[in-house]
């Protein structure tokens, strides 16, 4: 049986192949893991600014309210 001779470019492909399939699997560490996280953190915070915003909206609310309430007074007395 012949074996095949070992090239340089044989013994590099191999070295390219190993690290592609290293970053590969960085890559998909990357995405279950870290991303995972950072969405879940921004959830939180979305949730956080959403029920600041619909507090902001009924002091607006109010604030509208009892302006337009004086003024109505001011003008019946």
């Amino acid at each position: 049986m012949i074996k095949p001779k070992k090239t340089e470019f044989n013994e590099s492909a191999d070295v390219h192949s190993i690290e592609i399939a290293l970053i590969k699997k960085d890559i998909s560490t990357i995405k279950d893991n870290h991303l995972a996280h950072i969405e879940k953190d921004m959830n939180l915070i979305r949730n956080k600014v959403d029920k600041l915003d619909n507090r902001l909206w009924w002091v607006l609310g109010i604030l509208i309210a009892s302006t337009v309430g004086t003024v109505l007074a001011g003008m019946f007395t």
